[in-house]
């Protein structure tokens, strides 16, 4: 698979992934898979609610 990023976004998934300890590639498969599964939230709509 390939997917093209801006060099912004590819330097700031690096960032989260060396903070969460794992591999970028690893975190990226974890995003598309939360996704694919309905299980990725955007924590803004989530405030909105006023569930955090």
């Amino acid at each position: 698979m390939n997917i093209l990023l801006t060099k912004a976004d590819m330097e700031s998934l690096k960032l989260v992934a060396a903070q969460e300890g794992l591999p970028y590639q690893s975190l990226v498969a974890s995003i598309l898979h939360k996704y694919t599964q309905g299980q990725l939230v955007d924590i803004n709509e989530i405030k909105k609610i006023g569930c955090l």
